[in-house]
């Protein structure tokens, strides 16, 4: 399991700085390790070792995928998956003044654009700094509330991180648009 951080520890490396890695790069950055994966798939499952696990911070961050029959897309789906959690389970402290660390981006991302996971942590950070409150994180991101619930509702991973932020404080859960 991953563990959660609320504000990033200054020795690890910044979390912006290992998603705007290239693939390459980051898993430089990474202990892999590859596996035969067990479950449905018969005997071509269990011939090579395909399936691959990805961790970050000696195992604080892991990712893993064993969709696929080659090691070679697993790799790069487990790389997107490691990306996603960063932007999930990592937090970093904003600025004072919000105004210096826009989005400049596109709103309308795909999972699989490469920049997905920096708009999520980026959209994820600001949502912290306004102690989950969606409303007032909107307005601070220049958007609707609606626009900003719908963002979040696209994936459901980031929209239970959401909602177990505000559960741990005791807001109510976001209704799906």
């Amino acid at each position: 399991m991953s563990a959660s951080f609320h504000i990033q520890k200054t020795s690890l490396p910044h979390r912006d700085a290992l998603l705007a890695l290239d693939d390459e790069a980051l898993l430089r950055q990474c202990r892999q390790e590859t596996y035969r994966a067990s479950g449905p798939g018969g005997q071509h499952r269990n011939k090579t070792d395909s399936a691959v696990r990805l961790s970050l911070f000696d195992g604080q961050i892991l990712a893993s995928c064993a969709d696929h029959r080659s090691q070679h897309r697993n790799r790069v789906e487990a790389l997107r998956r490691l990306r996603l959690t960063l932007a999930l389970e990592l937090r970093c402290a904003l600025a004072e003044d919000l105004s210096t660390e826009v989005w400049t981006g596109s709103w309308a991302l795909g999972r699989k654009d490469r920049r997905y996971a920096a708009f999520i942590a980026y959209v994820l950070d600001v949502l912290a700094n306004h102690d989950w409150a969606v409303g007032i994180a909107a307005a601070g991101l220049g958007v609707s509330t609606g626009k900003l619930i719908r963002v979040l509702a696209q994936d459901p991973q980031t929209w239970n991180v959401v909602n177990q932020a505000r559960k741990k404080i005791d807001l109510v859960n976001l209704r799906r648009p």
